[in-house]
């Protein structure tokens, strides 16, 4: 909380729809998405160039070259400084990356024998003895008819248990649910742990507005640079930041700015 701007924590706006689960995962939406493209992938880009020929980018295997580029990278990523830009990328970009705040949402899911936990509803809350630690579960099985339970942490709690191993983890989310439902609570058959604030290809879950930033610095992100760099992600959303449909919309509105810009 003491990351969070209190001015415009709450900045965004509502999209209609129901929420909705994905049972095999969220790579079903960018399997749909690149029906009929040619996509390369296991390359790790390492440096961008653009000017007025073009963009390369530079990859631990290869260059590409282009009339232009939509990068798509994190704001973990651009403030790691892992992808160099050359040139640099304009100081109000630059500021932009600075100003907003990468947030961390962990998740754990534990897959039990069998389910002893409320069957209807879809969360089930904790009041931890410290604050966000466990604090929110979500009832997988009404969406996959698999007994399993899914535990988040987010802010610094989530940071926190990166540090921990895998078994750490699992046991400490265990001794949670049996002082929620009891000591009967079984041992799970299988968990699955996220640590995404040490992925080195996303250095956190998704953006937030830190103390200092506003907007606008959104609004900066999602501007090209030049006719050669064209940003997006859910970093560049103003309205839907931090979310699947934002970023999806603002890959649309970056890709429609190449198309006007260059012609195509």
């Amino acid at each position: 909380m003491a990351d969070l701007s209190g001015n415009t924590w709450d900045m965004g706006g509502g999209f209609e729809g129901n929420d909705v689960l994905f049972p095999s995962g969220y790579d079903s939406i960018a399997r749909r998405l690149s029906t009929g493209l040619e996509l390369h992938l296991n390359q790790v880009v390492q440096r961008i160039e653009y000017g007025d020929r073009g963009v390369q980018v530079i990859t631990d295997r290869q260059e590409w070259a282009g009339i232009a580029a939509i990068v798509t990278l994190p704001i973990g990523v651009l403030q790691s400084g892992r992808v160099t830009f050359s040139p640099p990328l304009p100081q109000p970009h630059q500021t932009a990356i600075s100003r907003l705040g990468m947030g961390i949402l962990n998740k754990t899911y534990l897959e039990f024998p069998r389910a002893f936990w409320p069957s209807d509803p879809d969360w089930i809350g904790y009041a931890a003895q410290q604050p966000g630690q466990w604090s929110e579960w979500v009832n997988m099985q009404r969406a996959i008819q698999r007994p399993i339970l899914l535990g988040f942490n987010a802010g610094r709690s989530g940071l926190a248990l990166e540090a921990a191993s895998d078994d750490q983890t699992v046991a400490e989310a265990l001794a949670v649910l049996r002082r929620m439902f009891g000591k009967t609570v079984p041992d799970p058959t299988a968990a699955w742990v996220t640590r995404w604030g040490r992925d080195p290809f996303a250095g956190g879950s998704y953006s937030f507005l830190r103390v200092g930033a506003t907007p606008a610095d959104r609004s900066q992100l999602a501007k090209p640079v030049g006719d050669r760099l064209f940003f997006a992600g859910e970093a560049t959303s103003r309205r839907y930041a931090a979310t699947v449909h934002g970023a999806y919309q603002s890959g649309q509105h970056a890709a429609d700015r190449v198309i006007a810009t260059h012609d195509l």
